[in-house]
């Protein structure tokens, strides 16, 4: 892993180095973010699992192109020198990236087809709403465990806390999530639900929440490809955002 991180964004120079969490960020057009890559367990959060079936030059090149990823966000420790590696940032998002492509039995075979349950049209839905993944250690002006991921437009920066808080059936939802975000769908609830925070109004609104939980609760139930102990952290994944991002909680039992 290298040491010293140096990115653009949007003009916005982020010297990002893999050491010590600095959560200051100083003022001007040069901003600098210090983080480090924390303590995890590919094969308790799932991970590992999919490194047969991600770990290929077709698919690599595939999502590499289909999200318009680009060395300068994904170089200097972050993985685009070793985009196998699953301790680091780039192995974890293909991960995830293939839990979402290939856990329906019948899984989508065209970013059109949105035919079937949320199993089978998360992937498609992400890919279509989804123009550019980045990376960076934390969103620029806030905390380094503030946010996992951020929707700008038809962009989707992934944090730190989205590559190793999270397992890989929470970061398919959250790609998902972001991904509808990217469509049209802001959160519309304040800080109305329990967690005060990211919230959205009742089920009805179908926005960002909704989308989470139905996808991760249709991989729980039906997800191929996978194992009993993934399906289950996509469950209490679907779980927690059910009973907390909703200001009227929509009254499931998952």
């Amino acid at each position: 892993m290298k040491n010293n991180l140096k990115k653009t964004r949007n003009g916005l120079i982020c010297f990002l180095i893999f050491l010590v969490w600095v959560p200051s960020v100083s003022a001007g057009s040069s901003n600098t973010q210090n983080c480090t890559v924390p303590a995890h367990d590919n094969v308790a959060d799932g991970t590992s699992f999919y490194l047969n079936g991600f770990c290929n030059q077709e698919r690599v090149n595939h999502w590499w192109a289909v999200f318009n990823m680009r060395k300068e966000d994904w170089d200097n420790g972050f993985g685009y020198e070793d985009p196998c590696n699953l301790d680091l940032p780039l192995g974890r998002t293909f991960a995830a990236l293939y839990l979402l492509s290939y856990s329906a039995e019948d899984y989508a075979t065209a970013p059109s087809d949105f035919s079937g349950n949320a199993l089978r049209w998360a992937y498609p839905y992400t890919a279509t709403n989804v123009k550019k993944l980045q990376s960076l250690c934390f969103k620029p002006g806030s905390g380094p465990d503030d946010w996992n991921a951020w929707a700008y437009g038809d962009r989707i920066e992934l944090y730190i806390p989205y590559f190793y808080n999270l397992d890989v059936a929470s970061r398919a939802g959250t790609l998902l999530h972001e991904s509808r975000h990217n469509g049209g769908k802001s959160h519309n609830g304040g800080t109305g639900c329990p967690r005060e925070a990211s919230c959205d109004t009742d089920w009805a609104y179908q926005g960002a929440n909704m989308y989470q939980v139905l996808y991760l609760w249709w991989f729980g139930v039906d997800g191929t490809r996978t194992t009993t102990a993934i399906k289950n952290m996509g469950l209490n994944r679907a779980r927690a955002v059910h009973n907390s991002g909703f200001n009227t909680n929509p009254g499931f039992s998952i």
